[in-house]
């Protein structure tokens, strides 16, 4: 297959690699995966088995308004380029809507609630009107697929109500050839900690609830005296991490609360072995409700037990039997807090969700698409 990959960031630059990297690299050992590359950062870029179509001449920071500002750009990239391909993956908004203008059949990926995560970059109320015309954009890119991918049922019969083509779930995964328990001795000694060590690996943005973490934190040390809390991660496209940290200043924590900011992926593994939780905080959104993200799973791989909030795709292939507890308030917290510290888990729990596997399932797909 040829195969062009429209995603939803940069490919190389983002801190954290999502699904479609880990899916399409395992791809292109067989087939040829071009992706159109959006330059976000400056930071050091992971290397990738795809071939990548350069959309800009220069890095060029901060997401608020960059698709607006090269639309025109990546519009004529992308019409220039897609009837080269046998078939089209995208998992982007405004990019995608000009890929609609050609015959190469398109499988939308739909990850995330996209005017959910769209609108959280945005100040009030730019923010209802960034969601509006995400919405838009969003459902018109559904109606004009050949086929959509989706990683929950939950998202599925979301999405049925918007459009009559055909709808596929493939879960999210983990790279269980990096992702495994590992000797923690060496981020201890670094951070200085002890037990219990609850803790949050992933990006910090809006959507993120850490704030009644850090609220709820001094409870936690009156139970647990050393106990830690480890915030593994950068702040992206807003201020969320600065907010963060001046919480845990003026709450007087920056002993307990320590971040780390951004770890280099291959390195995860260590810090999440060193924690006793590893916490799912999000906001009540409708993007948080419908998902499964790999963080969870990335968890379990290390054998932490999990803390999260309310995602029914994971309560359904979940569960405290396999090491993750559910809360909804603060008081549920405390009580499943001590439930999941006298947990061990076994990383077997996730051995179906490994990247190869979910990738093999990818490709049936896209061939069955095509044909």
């Amino acid at each position: 297959m040829r195969i062009m990959v429209i995603p939803t960031t940069d490919w190389t630059g983002h801190p954290v690699p999502n699904r479609l990297n880990f899916i399409f690299d395992n791809l292109a050992k067989k087939h040829r995966v071009d992706v159109c590359h959006f330059k976000f950062y400056k930071e050091k870029r992971r290397g990738t088995s795809c071939n990548l179509i350069p959309m800009d001449k220069e890095v060029k920071k901060g997401i608020k308004n960059y698709y607006l500002h090269n639309i025109f750009t990546h519009g004529k990239k992308i019409s220039d380029n897609i009837d080269r391909y046998d078939i089209i993956v995208s998992a982007n908004l405004i990019p995608s809507y000009f890929a609609n203008f050609g015959d190469t059949p398109i499988i939308f990926d739909y990850l995330d609630h996209l005017p959910g995560s769209a609108s959280v970059y945005y100040p009030k109320p730019l923010d209802r009107l960034a969601r509006y015309t995400a919405d838009r954009i969003s459902v018109h890119n559904l109606k004009k697929a050949d086929g959509i991918i989706t990683p929950t049922n939950t998202f599925k019969r979301f999405l049925e109500d918007k459009t009559e083509s055909p709808i596929v779930v493939i879960p999210n995964g983990v790279d269980l050839d990096k992702i495994k328990p590992m000797d923690p001795k060496m981020v201890e000694k670094r951070y200085g900690l002890g037990h219990p060590v609850l803790g949050y690996v992933g990006s910090l943005e809006r959507w993120v609830d850490l704030e009644s973490i850090i609220e709820l934190f001094p409870d936690i040390k009156r139970r647990y005296k050393n106990a830690k809390l480890l915030i593994i991660g950068p702040g992206l496209h807003t201020d969320y991490a600065e907010r963060l940290k001046s919480m845990v200043r003026e709450m007087k924590l920056s002993d307990d609360v320590i971040f780390t900011g951004r770890i280099p992926y291959d390195d995860l593994p260590e810090y999440i072995s060193a924690l006793d939780i590893g916490l799912n905080p999000r906001k009540d959104l409708l993007m948080n409700r419908m998902t499964m993200g790999s963080k969870i799973l990335t968890y379990l791989a290390c054998g932490v037990p999990v803390l999260s909030t309310n995602m029914p795709e994971v309560e359904k292939q979940f569960g405290p039997k396999k090491g993750v507890f559910r809360y909804e308030n603060e008081e549920e917290f405390l009580g499943e807090l001590h439930k999941a510290i006298c947990k061990r888990v076994k990383p077997e729990v996730v051995e179906d969700y490994g990247w190869k596997k979910i990738s093999r399932r990818y490709e049936k797909v896209l061939l069955e698409f095509i044909s």
